[in-house]
């Protein structure tokens, strides 16, 4: 059964277009990840400064493996002096009922 992680963040000191810059150019190290399937980040139209990561994966299992053995390297690219809106980061799972 496909799952679907989905986590949000909101940049605070005006770096939106740093961010954005770097998923496009991310070395896009969990791709080959085993159970990765897409990755999709999205910015509302009125709070260009909050980003929306939508992971699909094979399983929750492939995605908890990846999560606590590889996360970091894939943070790499994170713009240096990047500040978030305190408590604007959240992570939720999904079950995949139907496309």
């Amino acid at each position: 059964m496909a799952f679907t992680a989905i986590s949000k963040f909101e940049v605070r000191n005006n770096m939106e277009e740093e961010v954005k810059e770097a998923f496009q150019n991310r070395p896009r190290l969990v791709d080959s990840a085993e159970g990765f399937i897409r990755l999709n980040v999205l910015r509302p139209k009125k709070n260009p400064a909050e980003f929306w990561l939508i992971t699909h994966w094979e399983s929750e299992e492939h995605f908890h493996h990846w999560h606590k053995h590889h996360k970091s390297e894939s943070h790499q690219g994170i713009p240096k002096g990047l500040k978030l809106v305190k408590r604007s980061f959240t992570l939720q799972y999904f079950e995949h009922v139907t496309s």
